[in-house]
């Protein structure tokens, strides 16, 4: 009886923990509120956005006034976000397999490795993150791009990093996702 309880017990403590250790919350803590206190603002007046990135990372305005780029060298980061019109009334779906046929059509190889639905400054909105060699240098890289479609407009965040670097710069690239806000 006595060894049943223990294992009751044991059991019992490792689904706990388990549980515990797999659950996720998408509001930011204390901890993330200050770490982006001391952040740059983007605001994109053309369409309607704004974000919030680290000031290491240098900003690069588009010509055309529809987002902006910012690059980080060591490591090498890049991070896009922009408005675009919906020129051809696709879906969010027809949008994201055109961007991913241009994407896998100059590289060597590769693959859609994760995809889901989630929200973008509280609009629905989808994640893709892609996987392939890049045509340029060889290395294995990733891109994780989140899209949401809103009152005809496509709005795009993506991140580019080298596959080693992905999951080391993945939470501050979930801090710059939740700060993206419409205005």
């Amino acid at each position: 009886g006595i060894l049943l309880l223990g294992g009751l017990g044991v059991g019992f403590t490792v689904y706990y923990l388990y549980k515990v250790g797999t659950q996720t919350s998408t509001t930011p803590t204390t901890d993330q509120t200050q770490s982006t206190a001391n952040w740059k603002t983007y605001d994109n007046s053309r369409y309607g956005f704004s974000i919030k990135y680290p000031k290491t990372f240098t900003a690069t305005n588009s010509v055309n006034g529809d987002g902006v780029t910012l690059t980080s060298t060591s490591p090498a980061i890049t991070i896009r976000t922009s408005g675009a019109l919906n020129l051809d009334n696709q879906s969010l779906d027809d949008y994201l397999n055109s961007v991913r046929a241009d994407l896998f059509s100059g590289v060597q190889s590769g693959e859609e490795t994760y995809a889901h639905d989630t929200t973008l400054g509280g609009v629905s909105a989808q994640e893709r993150r892609w996987q392939y060699v890049n045509s340029v240098d060889g290395t294995l890289t990733i891109e994780d791009q989140v899209t949401a479609l809103k009152n005809g407009n496509f709005y795009t965040i993506d991140m580019v990093i080298g596959y080693s670097d992905y999951s080391q710069y993945a939470p501050m690239f979930d801090l710059v996702l939740q700060n993206f806000k419409f205005q």
